[in-house]
């Protein structure tokens, strides 16, 4: 009834302001998900997208739980505030020491779970120790450490006061459990787990802990081929099974059912069930697509939505969809499809419409990842006029090494002709490069082009900028100083002077618009700037951009690059401190004469050259340059060879001065360059020179060692060079071996560290040049190892043409290019087949399926090495210390940065010696200054990741 004290008028607008008030209260209020709704999210992927944009796209979807295979920082630290509920990884190779020691678990606790439980932290409810540990393929590895693992975490969160809220349990695989008439009535555990599986059901039973199992029906299709396909899906289209008066429509409900039998059958039938991963893969076999995955999914969520639970448990489900994203290193052993579990794209976009709701409205669509930033509108394909493709079959074969091919086949996305097939090859390797022009060369059969060359249903990707991954730098496994992990701030206040790179894929955005230069100097430069700040120094602009096999992509781009980077430093007034300068590569000169006197600048960057030059001097800059007598030697066969070393070989002589050694006469070639455009007192800085140690026959620890006791010496000496005579500024390449570059320039690309992998000398050198001993290269201290264990071929077996199909893959997925002639593992065929058998399971971090290979592989613990050829035990990185290599190589190189800080000091005069190491597209510098100061030189990008274990180190020391 009206109130009477209220006109009818009134009465109308009050209903009309309520009316909408409603409505607006139920358009802001979004529609709730599928119950018990969770995400796997994997890092297995070789570009990231930014953490707390994903945060952020999981909140945008309403997804409130995630599933994680590890603790990695930056993931972590994304999550910290979001309110979305962890339950966080444990990989199974830590299980042993977490058995065996009680003190591992508590300090584990301690870094991954109690320290982000402050107020603000991330919402921790599951500790998930190991990753399907019992799995019948691991062959009982890990089942004497798992229970010891678990009770032992659990000890150390209830110790620290968080076991009431935080639960350790244990993803189980549905092989755990088993049906010998397929009825789920029939459900047991396999006999020779059953009294571990026990152990562990109590301590979860004791802990009011679930019960976490994978359960995927896709393999139950891929692996019969007598299994009925609508079986594996929920809108009962195949017959049903019949058990004690149930009938099963899918193999979903059967699977949990036939845990649930099992679980009745040692006594925990109540114990509750959660189910960890559960999807379907969308490429890489024929009943892996997008049409058939999302047929799964949505009978999957309206089944969750309807809360009906399964024929033995009415009630909701818990249920963590995996997984977030395709993850393109993933180990294909399993199969193709094993890259493609995704519901997002590798960019972080939605592969198909998913309503989470599983209610089929459409207002509740799976939503994308936001402000994700794309390299450039460009791919690579093979040329048009290509026409024996045979001779492209090794290019592609090199590609698909290096990259991700597996969409490529028939049933697959990419079901293309020879030549599509080819393009495809060729654009996934150019985009994993990171659009590097040098990666779209392929014996010149390969071009650049700026349309879209996608068809049908096969993507030829873009490549996201990548946030931070260590396979997307050089090294898997790194102790390298990857500059895109970089974070300049956590510099702040440590003393070190900080180059910092652009790459050359951003020079023609740059060079066009000053607006992106100012906001790049404000992001990169100026923000850290403060007071106990960053020291930076320099801004290197490219990175060898007038390379001759650019074939110019970058000559027009870099000097307008330059000025707008330089003309945004000084408009925030530190243009008088902080410099730009470039990086060139020493086939920016040239002699026809092959004498230094005849050196000058290659006409067709001429005109580009002295703009830069006329930079360079009005700013007070140094021409910075990078010399490679090995590659003098290695690209000519005529080349002399004691003229690459320091021995005073057969001179040259020119113009009286005399030239016992290429490094001083391409130095001095630049020199007469410079002198001959009016430019002969700039100064000059060897950006990088060294020797590789292996990948060719001049590639060893005898002559690398012979170059650089050449060179050292030479430096020590401050003689200079015929024409300039003085101290030399250089920065040795490099500080590790680096297993991911790539091999297009030849085998010895990965093998230019003076440091092993495993940050330890390949060789005595006396960094002091003095062979006084007093200053000899030393180790990385506290280097972890995997288990003193290695992967080789089986003794009994005869027929070696089966192993060397196994080798190829191997090679293909791991680093061989220390096997060969004159290479340190020049073997007999069985021994190189066990030794790339043994890359390729360290490689994957010694994980058991990794030394399978059809039954041909087999692990032993005696050490395999054999004279020069090493057979390597992996470096022990977690997930996120394998992402941010970064991270563990501070805290272990840090202190080995002091011991190399020494000076030498000759008439009061200062040498300078530093160490350049190459990751990404960026040089990693350190600059090793005079007194027994210590003032390193990083070479570094501006992108997210900490440098505070060298800041601590810095300062301690």
């Amino acid at each position: 009834m009206p109130h009477p004290a209220i006109s009818e008028p009134a009465q109308k607008m009050a209903r009309a302001v309520f009316l909408v008030c409603l409505l607006s209260i139920v358009m802001l209020v979004p529609t709730s998900l599928a119950q018990g709704l969770g995400v796997n999210w994997g890092s297995m992927g070789s570009h990231s997208l930014p953490p707390k944009n994903v945060v952020q796209m999981l909140k945008d979807n309403g997804i409130k739980k995630v599933k994680l295979f590890d603790a990695e920082p930056d993931t972590m630290d994304a999550l910290a505030g979001s309110g979305i509920q962890v339950m966080v990884g444990i990989p199974n190779e830590k299980l042993a020491k977490l058995a065996d020691s009680y003190k591992e678990a508590q300090e584990w606790v301690k870094q991954n779970v109690t320290s982000y439980l402050h107020d603000g932290g991330v919402n921790i409810r599951y500790v998930a120790v190991g990753n399907e540990p019992y799995l019948t393929s691991y062959n009982g590895t890990y089942v004497k450490t798992t229970y010891p693992a678990l009770k032992n975490i659990q000890k150390a969160l209830d110790e620290a006061g968080s076991g009431g809220k935080i639960k350790a349990t244990v993803p189980f695989n549905a092989d755990v459990y088993e049906s010998t008439s397929n009825k789920p009535s029939d459900g047991r555990f396999r006999k020779d787990i059953k009294n571990n599986i026990v152990e562990i059901l109590r301590i979860l039973n004791d802990n009011r802990t679930p019960f976490v199992v994978n359960i995927y029906p896709f393999l139950s299709l891929y692996q019969s081929s007598d299994f009925p396909e609508e079986f594996a899906f929920f809108e009962g289209g195949s017959e049903p099974v019949k058990d004690n008066n149930i009938d099963y429509k899918n193999v979903f409900d059967a699977n949990c059912d036939t845990l649930i039998s099992a679980l009745k059958k040692v006594g925990f039938g109540n114990l509750d069930i959660i189910i960890g991963e559960v999807g379907w893969p969308t490429d890489g076999d024929k009943n892996a697509n997008g049409k058939m995955a999302k047929k799964f999914y949505d009978g999957l969520l309206k089944k969750l939505a309807t809360e009906d639970g399964t024929p033995l448990r009415k009630k909701k489900l818990e249920v963590y969809l995996f997984g977030l994203f395709d993850e393109n290193q993933k180990s294909i052993a399993p199969g193709d499809f094993e890259r493609h579990w995704g519901i997002f794209r590798y960019d972080g976009q939605p592969k198909f419409p998913m309503d989470l709701s599983g209610k089929g409205q459409g207002n509740n669509l799976l939503k994308g990842v936001q402000g994700v930033q794309y390299l450039d509108q460009q791919w690579c394909m093979l040329k048009s006029d290509v026409r024996n493709l045979s001779n492209t079959l090794p290019e592609v074969s090199y590609a698909c090494s290096m990259s991700d091919c597996t969409s490529l086949g028939v049933g697959r996305s990419c079901d293309l002709d020879q030549h599509g097939n080819v393009s495809y090859a060729f654009n996934m390797y150019f985009q994993n490069k990171d659009q590097d022009v040098r990666a779209c060369d392929f014996n010149g059969m390969a071009n650049i082009v700026k349309q879209n060359a996608s068809r049908g249903d096969c993507l030829f990707p873009i490549q996201i900028l990548n946030a931070g991954v260590s396979t997307g730098g050089k090294c898997r496994h790194t102790l390298c100083l990857p500059p895109t992990l970089l974070r300049c701030s956590s510099l702040a206040g440590s003393g070190l002077d900080v180059m910092v790179g652009i790459p050359n894929e951003k020079l023609d955005k740059l060079s066009h618009e000053y607006e992106l230069a100012r906001k790049w100097v404000k992001e990169n430069v100026t923000e850290y700037l403060y007071k106990g700040g960053v020291s930076i120094s320099s801004v290197a602009v490219g990175n060898e951009p007038f390379l001759s096999s650019y074939n110019g992509s970058y000559v027009k781009t870099l000097f307008p690059s330059v000025k707008n980077i330089q003309r945004a430093l000084d408009e925030a007034g530190v243009g008088g401190k902080i410099k730009c300068v470039v990086p060139f590569n020493a086939d920016v000169y040239e002699s026809p004469s092959n004498k230094p006197s005849d050196g000058r600048f290659r006409k067709n960057i001429m005109k580009e050259m002295m703009e830069i030059l006329h930079f360079l001097r009005a700013k007070k800059a140094p021409f910075v340059v990078n010399i490679y007598p090995f590659l003098s030697l290695y690209q000519s066969s005529g080349f002399p060879q004691e003229f690459a070393f320091f021995d005073n070989g057969s001179p040259i002589r020119d113009k009286g001065a005399q030239y016992s050694n290429v490094f001083d006469a391409n130095y001095d070639t630049l020199l007469w360059a410079l002198k001959k455009v009016g430019f002969a007192n700039l100064d000059i800085v060897i950006g990088e020179v060294g020797w590789p140690t292996d990948g060719n026959g001049y590639c060893n620890n005898r002559l690398a060692k012979k170059f650089y006791d050449g060179l050292l010496k030479k430096l020590a000496s401050e003689e200079g060079t015929p024409l300039r005579k003085g101290y030399l500024e250089v920065y040795l390449f490099g500080l590790f071996d680096e297993d991911q570059k790539s091999i297009a320039p030849g085998d010895f690309e990965r093998h230019w560290g003076i440091f092993g992998y495993d940050g330890k000398p390949k060789f005595p050198m006396d960094l002091a040049g003095q062979k006084s001993g007093h200053q000899m290269l030393k180790g990385v201290e506290g280097v972890k190892y995997l288990e003193r264990q290695w992967c080789v071929l089986n003794s009994d077996v005869r027929n070696l043409s089966n192993a060397q199909v196994e080798l190829n893959y191997a090679c293909s997925m791991a680093d061989c290019t220390s096997l060969g002639k004159q290479r340190s593992c020049d073997l007999e065929l069985h021994d190189r087949i066990s030794y790339a058998f043994n890359e390729f399971y360290q490689n994957r971090d010694q994980d058991v399926r990794a030394c399978d290979f059809s039954g041909m592989g087999t692990k032993v613990t005696q050490d395999p090495s054999t004279g020069d050829c090493i057979f390597p035990v992996q470096v022990a990185l977690s997930a996120g210390e394998r992402r941010h290599g970064l991270s563990y190589a501070l805290s272990v190189f840090a202190p080995l940065f002091f011991i190399m800080s020494f000076f030498t000091l000759l008439e009061g005069r200062e040498n300078y010696i530093g160490l350049s190491q190459d990751c990404l597209i960026h040089r990693t510098r350190v600059h090793l200054e005079g007194g027994g100061e210590f003032d390193p030189l990083f070479h570094c990008g501006a992108t997210p990741y900490t440098m505070e274990k060298l800041v601590d180190n810095y300062k301690s020391d």
